[in-house]
């Protein structure tokens, strides 16, 4: 799916946050695609009630500093209410939002997701539709989000499934998902990769490499980054920063060298939380 290892930068907190402004929106998006971030990541449902296509408009900003760089949608998700989504993957509505995407992004896609593959009501017609678009040029790659090994495996005997996006938190989530996905030549992309806001401070979470990290002057997001990316081919970390610092930090660590200390300590972390990479 992308041709170098890298991170992504994922728009959700940017668009959905309490205070959230299109204005910084767009400035960390720049300042993400300048510091060399892969590609962005969007959705139809990162919207307000009043705006439904606002954190697809927020993505397109980071085409103004690189054009070529790849943006990630997702389909059949959608914002009811102020506090309410619904989920709906039956094939009107992933041709509507796949038109409604194409029409903000450009088109073809560079990647359409199934959003909530874990709720669609009838996943054999959600995933033919996707694979539908997929050869009608709609979109260049399509895949899955949120989907269990059960539901990798039932789309895949149905159409070839270029990416997977699925939470894998650092010390909270299982990798089983990941493995499938390498093993099956899969493109992963793993969000929320510090566990997400209710999750324990990744330092916490990942001690020894928290520790390093300070010996070394580097933050513990950067260090676990770094490290997840020697440690797990195949995989995208897609990161949901709100600050133009935070996000240059991130993609630092693409440059980042791994020795076999950084390497020890965060797999060491995750064992000690039972969590086998």
């Amino acid at each position: 799916m992308f041709d170098r290892p890298g991170i992504v930068l994922g728009v959700a907190a940017l668009v959905l946050n309490e205070g959230a402004t299109d204005e910084r929106a767009r400035d960390v998006v720049r300042a993400a695609v300048e510091a060399g971030a892969v590609a962005i990541d969007t959705a139809r449902a990162y919207a307000r009630v009043d705006d439904d296509s606002v954190g697809e408009r927020v993505a397109v900003a980071g085409r103004e500093a690189r054009p070529e760089v790849p943006i990630i949608t997702k389909a059949g998700h959608y914002r009811v209410s102020a506090s309410a989504w619904n989920t709906d993957g039956g094939e009107q509505r992933l041709r509507a939002d796949a038109a409604l995407s194409a029409e903000v992004l450009g088109a073809p896609l560079d990647l359409l997701l199934l959003h909530r593959a874990d709720r669609v009501d009838d996943l054999d017609d959600s995933v033919r539709t996707l694979a539908a678009l997929r050869d009608e040029g709609v979109a260049r790659a399509i895949g899955l989000s949120n989907a269990s090994l059960e539901v990798l495996q039932q789309a895949s005997s149905l159409t070839r499934i270029d990416a997977v996006q699925n939470r894998l938190g650092l010390g909270v989530d299982a990798f089983a998902e990941y493995r499938h996905c390498h093993e099956a030549g899969i493109s992963f992309m793993a969000y929320a990769p510090f566990g997400g806001p209710r999750a324990a401070p990744l330092a916490t979470r990942v001690p020894r490499v928290a520790a390093l990290a300070a010996n070394r002057g580097s933050s513990v997001h950067r260090a676990a980054l770094a490290a997840m990316l020697d440690l797990l081919p195949g995989l995208w970390p897609v990161i949901g920063a709100t600050r133009v610092e935070s996000v240059r930090d991130a993609m630092a660590a693409v440059d980042d060298v791994v020795d076999d200390e950084l390497r020890g300590a965060l797999t060491d972390d995750l064992a000690s939380r039972g969590v086998a990479i």
